[in-house]
């Protein structure tokens, strides 16, 4: 994932995450990744928390889409969760307007060491 690799490399990163659906563990990461959701979350519900991220496409009934809003923010704070317990500041928010994108959350992290211009 590319947030790990900012990461790991101390860089800030702005990213807007896509595809929830397709979140599984890997040989290099697993789900959840903060250990706030790892306390209340099996992976398999992490799971299906992500599967319903998923659900936000124009064409489903609004509150079908605002289950799925709801589920992207939450698999993105458990993201930027993990970030700050790697001494990141950050920020998950949603870029406007909603429309421009079915997955319109942005997730923005800075090292605490990081002196922005």
């Amino acid at each position: 994932m590319v947030m790990e690799h900012c990461i790991k490399a101390q860089a800030a990163f702005v990213i807007s995450p896509c595809c929830y659906g397709f979140i599984q563990n890997t040989v290099k990461f697993t789900f959840p990744r903060s250990q706030q959701f790892m306390d209340v979350l099996s992976y398999k519900e992490h799971m299906v928390l992500c599967r319903f991220a998923d659900q936000t496409e124009f064409q489903l009934p609004a509150d079908r889409r605002l289950i799925g809003k709801q589920c992207m923010g939450l698999v993105d704070l458990d993201r930027a969760q993990a970030a700050e317990r790697n001494g990141y500041s950050v920020k998950v928010m949603s870029m406007e307007p909603e429309s421009c994108s079915p997955k319109n959350n942005m997730v923005v992290g800075v090292p605490a060491d990081c002196e922005l211009i």
